[in-house]
């Protein structure tokens, strides 16, 4: 049950916030350009700024979200759209080059982080590459929830586990997001059977802490 409503918030905070989000969220991450293969899957792909992009470059981007209100405004910049779950993809194997999951995986339940990456290896052709961030839990915004975390295990959830407010127009909605150490992303990554390649800090706010970890690992 707890990941069914999950999976239901998070589809229905991002319905509900998606023109907000929109005006908000204008560059694409540096990471894009590490896209050196197509076709592309941009997977939790929200308002469709990384796929517009990367088709200006000449890439074949597929848009994939489960929020409907995200890919109607990414309907704005990009033609190939579809609704989904990141665990159980409409595709077919070895159908893409390149995924991109980028700032994604965070708002999965746990049972879904591996699915999602197990899927992610079945639709990449052989030699594809896998681009996935998440927000790093070791950041000053989130030192002071770390005692509030510390008891999550007794709340039936997971160190890292928290609710991140979204303001709009005098409303808050509450995102969910599990934090991640790098370590914990890495061996998520190779559990689901991919490979390694790069593994590195990103931030744009903090010279010190990294705000999010990136890995880029293969399918062999």
């Amino acid at each position: 049950m707890l990941v069914l409503n999950v999976k239901r918030d998070v589809m229905r905070v991002y319905n509900e916030i998606a023109e907000g989000f929109d005006h908000t969220r204008g560059r694409p991450w540096p990471e894009v350009d590490l896209v050196d293969r197509d076709p592309v899957l941009d997977l939790g792909c929200g308002n469709g700024r990384h796929a517009s992009y990367l088709e200006s470059k000449g890439y074949r981007v597929v848009c994939a979200d489960i929020s409907w209100g995200m890919l109607m405004v990414a309907k704005k910049r990009v033609r190939d759209l579809v609704q989904c779950d990141a665990s159980a993809l409409p595709f077919r194997d070895s159908s893409f080059g390149t995924v991109l999951f980028l700032a994604t995986i965070h708002h999965l339940p746990k049972e879904d982080r591996l699915r999602s990456l197990e899927e992610i290896r079945r639709v990449l052709k052989p030699g594809g590459r896998l681009i996935v961030s998440a927000w790093a839990l070791f950041q000053p915004r989130f030192f002071g929830k770390i005692p509030w975390m510390l008891l999550n295990p007794l709340r039936g959830r997971e160190f890292g586990d928290l609710t991140v407010p979204w303001h709009k127009k005098g409303r808050v909605y509450q995102r969910y997001y599990h934090l991640f150490t790098r370590s914990e992303l890495e061996s998520l990554v190779e559990e689901a059977g991919l490979k390694t390649v790069r593994s590195y800090g990103r931030s744009f706010k903090y010279r010190w802490f990294a705000e999010n970890h990136v890995v880029v690992a293969e399918k062999v």
